[in-house]
């Protein structure tokens, strides 16, 4: 069966599909829930908070060292559609990946529609760069990095991974794998959606910046999660993704987490014996 164009969907469809606050009403309470369990993380001895990057006002990283030197970097890119959230939201995934040997940084970067996308992602490639240089000063293995996401953090892992990186002094081998949780791949829903007020995307910003219509360049493998709950439309991009990295050769493992939706699939990452976290623990393997 061929798949239902966009321009064939109504506002309301394409909103339940691709807006996952309407999709999940109760979304603030999980929302309000992540800093309250994330603020005790933060106050954890021994944590690096509010560490500056680049000059933007949220251009800062949470950087919480690892226990032995040499250890993997996970690095978390927070979700919120470019546009809202903060890194201060998922804290709380620190303490299982901290647990299993890891040093881990989240990194805060500013929003549309005070910089464009374009810019965003280029932040995001600074953090990286950063976090590779300063790797021993958190314990960490400057060739062990292991990048993690929700949501357009999702999609911002994946841009890296897509990234042209010769010239940028950033040698893309030292991603060693990915954690792409509830992720947007295609762009193509965003400029018929209300966040497009904010994002404001242009036809060429979706050519260029959707990672299922770009080359795949870095091997790094790859974790492809996705809530059970969420809308078919939104499931549909990370098993269509899944199916690119495999077919460029990307070791790639799709989960669809059953009973997760947007908003309580990160929650699983606070808990150490949940699947989706384990997954994630056996990626700093790599």
């Amino acid at each position: 069966m061929p798949k239902v164009t966009l321009a064939a969907l109504s506002n309301e469809t394409l909103n339940q599909q691709f807006m996952p606050r309407i999709a999940v009403p109760t979304h603030e309470k999980w929302l309000t829930e992540d800093l309250e369990l994330s603020a005790k993380v933060r106050a954890r001895p021994g944590a690096r908070l509010d560490v500056p990057y680049g000059p933007g006002p949220r251009q800062k990283l949470d950087i919480f060292p690892a226990a032995k030197p040499g250890a993997p970097i996970l690095i978390w890119i927070h979700g919120g559609y470019w546009r809202a959230l903060s890194k201060e939201h998922y804290t709380s995934i620190a303490p299982p990946l901290l647990a299993a040997g890891a040093a881990v940084v989240l990194v805060g970067y500013d929003l549309c529609p005070t910089v464009t996308l374009s810019q965003l992602l280029a932040e995001t490639r600074a953090a990286l760069r950063w976090v590779r240089g300063h790797a021993a000063e958190m314990g960490g293995d400057p060739d062990r990095l292991i990048l993690a996401g929700n949501s357009a953090g999702a999609h911002i892992c994946a841009m890296a991974l897509q990234h042209d990186w010769p010239g940028e002094t950033f040698p893309v081998e030292s991603i060693r794998a990915a954690a792409l949780i509830t992720g947007i791949y295609d762009l193509a829903p965003v400029p018929l959606i209300p966040v497009q007020e904010e994002v404001r995307l242009t036809p060429a910003d979706v050519a260029q910046l959707s990672p299922m219509l770009l080359p795949i360049r870095a091997k790094a493998k790859c974790l492809v999660a996705v809530g059970g709950d969420e809308p078919e439309m939104w499931i549909e991009q990370s098993r269509d993704y899944h199916a690119k990295l495999k077919v460029a050769g990307v070791d790639s493992q799709l989960m669809v987490v059953p009973g997760r939706h947007h908003f309580s699939i990160t929650r699983d990452l606070a808990d150490e014996g949940a699947p989706l976290t384990q997954a994630v623990i056996a990626l700093l393997a790599s």
